[in-house]
């Protein structure tokens, strides 16, 4: 399969409470999001498996308001890693059972974060969502972003904030 390469122009974004950013979606590559003077270079991972068959425009669009999403988001994003800290079980016997602790601790959040940033997708196409994978239907990927992303959010979640049994 070749790589996508299509690049998006530089798009100009500020979020709802007021943070700036630059995001360029670069087709199946890298993503940029600039905040300022640091540069987020990242993989597309989530948009290579949920936007999997669809055309190159609205996936570059989809991808583009994914990215956008997590700036919207990180209000939630924030409030849910400070819930992780304050009420998460860290004090554990050994260091590498806290560092297991602290990588969960960063699944589960990204989890999450993924989860609200699609949600932000969603709810700004509203019906175009729908019509976009109704005709161009992608079960496995929406299974597994939707339901691993849940799962993933949920279960580690709830493993952090368990109380300490021990």
């Amino acid at each position: 399969m070749e790589a996508d390469t299509a690049v998006s122009p530089t798009h100009h974004v500020r979020s709802w409470y007021g943070l700036s950013a630059e995001i360029v979606v670069e087709g199946s590559l890298w993503h940029l999001v600039r905040l300022g003077r640091l540069a987020l270079y990242h993989p597309p991972l989530v948009n290579l498996v949920l936007r999997r068959g669809l055309p190159r425009e609205e996936r570059l669009r989809l991808s583009l308001l994914h990215e956008f999403g997590h700036l919207q988001t990180l209000p939630v994003a924030v409030f849910h890693l400070l819930w992780l800290v304050v009420y998460g079980r860290w004090r554990r016997p050994t260091k590498a059972q806290t560092g297991l602790t602290v990588l969960t601790a960063v699944v589960a959040h990204q989890a999450t974060w993924e989860l609200a940033s699609e949600s932000y997708v969603m709810a700004h196409t509203g019906p175009e969502y729908r019509r976009i994978y109704r005709e161009h239907p992608n079960p496995l990927g929406h299974i597994v972003f939707w339901g691993g992303m849940a799962l993933l959010a949920t279960l580690l979640t709830r493993w952090i904030l368990a109380k300490n049994k021990s």
